[in-house]
């Protein structure tokens, strides 16, 4: 016998988050949670407008599914019953925690992958003025590697502003298609010269093809433009990174596979998250034991978290309690 629940969670920011698209000030999570034969599963991820999901779109996905969730659908059969997103990454999740407690192993031994407890993980500067970038890049100058949000206004300014008070940190700039080639052009240079290792999405996924050829001295990684293993044919030569987040694979499942092709294609791997709790997080730990660079420090952004929460220090992430997800029962 299995039950099926699902639901809607707010968690308030302590700092509005702001990025090329706009500013937010709390993040709407949707938690997944599956029992059978006494054994708990859960699952979260988060809705993106941006991909045309909103919390009453996803959460109506999923009801869509609650009865063959009920009857026993597996998580095999899930890849087709719904598309990649949200609401299978909340599903998918679950059952991934689900099978390993059932089986008595953690989903790191069910992936083939280490148990994620010694990852560091960048922490993001949002967009503001060189000054305040420059702030904030101060407070974190201890941590190895910073994401900083980027739009196309005063690209130089700020990110010498960034690099000149966390000088030893590798920078790593996200645009998140605010740009064009030519800007890239214009500013890989000053880029790279100020600490920067990887520039992120600069450009629409529409306009992937102008980046072909540009002979960037720094790496360009793929975002928006990649969700799933079927994305990679069309991004190599493009891109050297991508950027692996489950709420665009549509959970564990499809971002195996996305991790498995993408190395065996000569991708760099980037694992990533939209905003979401310590819960999101976890899962995408597994698959961040995979990758070069790790960007899971949304938690840090809440006012409140899960049990059992992650922390980051200085870059460090704490090691996840399996009595948050993903442990042996």
């Amino acid at each position: 016998m299995r039950t099926f629940k699902f639901s809607a969670e707010k968690f308030e920011l302590h700092t509005p988050f702001v990025i090329s698209r706009g500013t937010r000030v709390d993040t709407t999570v949707i938690v997944v949670k599956i029992e059978e034969d006494g054994f708990k599963g859960w699952g979260e991820s988060c809705p993106t407008p941006h991909y045309g999901e909103s919390v009453e779109s996803v959460m109506a996905q999923i009801e869509e599914i609650a009865t063959k969730m009920e009857a026993g659908l597996s998580r095999e059969e899930l890849q087709s019953a719904l598309p990649p997103g949200a609401a299978r990454n909340a599903v998918d999740c679950a059952l991934w925690d689900l099978e390993a407690k059932m089986k008595g192993k953690t989903i790191a031994e069910l992936m083939g992958h280490a148990w994620p407890d010694n990852l560091k993980s960048v922490e993001t500067i949002s967009i503001g003025e060189a000054a305040a970038m420059g702030a904030k890049a101060k407070k974190l100058a201890n941590f190895p590697t910073i994401k900083v949000k980027m739009n196309a206004d005063d690209i130089e300014g700020r990110i010498k502003a960034v690099h000149e008070n966390a000088p030893n940190a590798r920078l790593i700039v996200d645009a998140n298609e605010s740009w064009n080639a030519d800007i890239v052009k214009r500013v890989a240079g000053t880029l790279k010269e100020n600490g920067v290792v990887m520039l992120e999405q600069p450009v629409p996924p529409k306009n992937d093809e102008d980046l072909r050829g540009i002979n960037a001295p720094l790496p360009l990684g793929g975002d928006e433009s990649c969700h799933v293993a079927a994305d990679l044919e069309r991004l190599h030569g493009i891109y050297d990174v991508v950027n692996i987040k489950l709420d665009k694979t549509g959970g564990l499942t499809e971002a195996k596979k996305l991790l498995d092709q993408a190395k065996d294609m000569g991708f760099d791997i980037m694992v990533g998250c939209m905003v979401g709790t310590s819960l999101s997080m976890a899962a995408g730990m597994f698959t961040a034991t995979e990758a070069s660079y790790v960007d899971l420090d949304a938690p840090t952004m809440l006012s409140t978290d899960r049990d059992y929460a992650l922390t980051i220090k200085d870059g460090q992430m704490s090691a996840l309690n399996p009595k948050l997800y993903g442990g042996a029962a």
